[in-house]
């Protein structure tokens, strides 16, 4: 028990006061308010997952340096990646035209150096690989899809009435 002396009571009325610790529980400025909600803080672990899949390594992997990272179970890291994979996926479906775009560019730029430079094998590459973006077949599949068809059937005459 300790004594509680108050500057306005004399020492002699002064109260045997039991002082508890202060705790979350018995004091309201020690409780936390505020700060990241649980959608905040699965939004950064998706978002840190999905740097990870850029970065490199197993499913597994990831996982376990999700959990290790951000304090959770291997399920919610598993769950957490699955989110990430699907981000992703969606992410690379949206920007495959822009990125087609972009590429057939950077072809484009590469050709003209290349025919500045002389390198004609490099000009030939590259322009079989713009053909081919853009759905141009090869004069060997052109040829057999031209090619008229002969179907030839046979009858069985043995099972015939004749």
């Amino acid at each position: 028990m300790h004594r509680v002396c108050d500057s306005n009571v004399p020492e002699s009325e002064a109260q045997d006061v039991k002082k508890e610790p202060l705790t979350v529980g018995n004091d309201e400025s020690k409780r936390w308010r505020g700060g990241k909600g649980a959608s905040v803080r699965m939004e950064e672990r998706e978002n840190w997952c999905y740097a990870e899949i850029l970065n490199g390594g197993t499913r597994r992997q990831i996982t376990q340096r999700l959990a290790d990272r951000f304090g959770v179970s291997v399920r919610t890291a598993d769950d957490d990646y699955t989110r990430a994979q699907k981000l992703l996926s969606a992410e690379q479906i949206a920007t495959r035209g822009d990125l087609l775009n972009q590429i057939q560019a950077l072809r484009l730029a590469a050709v003209r150096k290349a025919l500045t430079k002389g390198q004609l094998q490099t000009v030939a590459m590259l322009l079989k690989d713009m053909g081919a973006v853009i759905g141009e077949a090869a004069p060997e599949q052109l040829a057999t899809i031209n090619t008229p068809q002969l179907q030839i059937t046979i009858d069985d005459r043995r099972h015939s009435s004749d």
